[in-house]
């Protein structure tokens, strides 16, 4: 009786858990995916190609602040991104219709005329509206080495 209780769950709860595992994979490719084809929108100044993928009210922040997807969209045009790279890519699923994934961004590009920062930590955080992945919020850090030790 055990062992039949024991494969029927087996039998029940093996394709479930296989299941559980694989969206996972599958969701962290398509937000990896999501950002390196924001970053080429951006690199190649495809507006719409950034505008499917990206949130009308979203919002990013950096060193220089908060900026709503909105202005972005008005100094699209000044961001320019030669290269770049992203690596060491992270995606947490929050629940059915949230994510984030982080990454290291390494590029070389101007804004504004001013070279950007490289490499970044980022993280980008997706809803799911509609049943398409949009970026929501967006955030870089510029990666600081630790303080020295403390001499004693």
């Amino acid at each position: 009786m055990i062992r039949r209780f024991l494969l029927l769950t087996l039998v029940v709860c093996a394709p479930s858990a296989a299941f559980a595992q694989a969206k996972p994979d599958a969701l962290a490719k398509q937000l990896e995916a999501n950002e390196r084809a924001i970053n080429v929108a951006v690199q190649k100044g495809d507006l719409a190609g950034f505008n499917a993928l990206v949130a009308s009210d979203g919002f990013a922040m950096d060193g220089s602040g908060l900026m709503a997807v909105s202005e972005f969209v008005k100094m699209f045009n000044q961001m320019k991104i030669a290269t770049f790279t992203i690596d060491q890519v992270k995606v947490m699923s929050l629940n059915d219709t949230a994510a984030v994934i982080t990454y290291r961004f390494t590029g070389k590009g101007t804004m504004m005329g001013q070279p950007i920062p490289s490499p970044t930590l980022a993280s980008t955080t997706y809803v799911n509206r509609g049943g398409k992945w949009l970026a929501v919020f967006h955030q870089e850090t510029i990666p600081t080495p630790p303080p020295p030790p403390v001499k004693k």
